[in-house]
């Protein structure tokens, strides 16, 4: 009988740590409570108090679910807050973030570069295209190897490279062949190598350590094959 009494007991608890949970849970959601910093800095450590009694007080599996759900929460919220604050650029594909239905939500609203255009964030926009693809590159000896080609080879390079169009697309939008296409590529890309490994060489002459990627490519190049005109 003892027993049944201190199962009732410590449900009877739980229970009551629940209510505060979600009470304090709908407070914070609430429209209505727009509280001074401090007094939000007050309520986040009442939630991690409140979190940590429910941790401490857990002991059948519906007490962990509710722990599990409230850290789930947690968890939702900062990803949501560094996806906003993320660039969406650089290794992220361009049709990022898109949604699906295109036909409720246009899609170039969806689109990497309406989303940093409404953040103040233009630079990428303004320089997608093939003759300023060059101040999108960070490092400025590549930058400044791809700004020294001619503008046939930029846009080519740009189609390929940034748009990643076949080489019949850009065939079809230069009115040249196919064949012609796939020449003056190689011929850029033995012109950025060439360009690159001269950089590379320098770099290691003055002693200015370099990327994995970077020795991959001196390793892959550095006896000057593919890299000559």
């Amino acid at each position: 009988m003892n027993g049944k009494l201190a199962r009732a007991y410590e449900w009877e608890r739980n229970l009551i740590l629940k209510l505060e949970f979600e009470k304090d849970l709908e407070e914070a959601k609430s429209p209505a409570h727009k509280e001074a910093p401090e007094r939000k800095k007050l309520k986040r450590e009442l939630n991690r108090e409140a979190l940590a009694r429910l941790e401490s007080a857990a002991r059948t599996e519906d007490d962990f679910n509710v722990v599990v759900d409230w850290w789930d929460r947690l968890d939702s919220n900062r990803e949501r807050k560094e996806r906003y604050h993320e660039v969406g650029r650089n290794a992220v594909p361009l049709e990022w973030g898109a949604s699906a239905d295109t036909v409720v939500i246009p899609n170039p609203i969806q689109h990497v570069f309406w989303k940093q255009i409404l953040k103040g964030e233009f630079l990428d926009a303004i320089f997608d295209c093939p003759l300023e693809m060059h101040e999108l590159v960070e490092d400025a000896d590549i930058s400044a190897s791809i700004k020294k080609l001619k503008d046939e080879h930029k846009e080519i390079l740009y189609y390929l490279a940034i748009r990643q169009y076949s080489n019949q697309r850009v065939a079809c939008i230069r009115e040249q062949s196919d064949r012609n296409i796939r020449k003056v590529r190689d011929t850029v890309i033995r012109k950025l190598r060439k360009s690159l490994l001269a950089t590379l060489q320098e770099r290691i002459k003055n002693k200015i350590p370099l990327t994995n990627i970077e020795r991959d490519f001196l390793s892959e190049y550095g006896n000057n094959d593919g890299c000559t005109d």
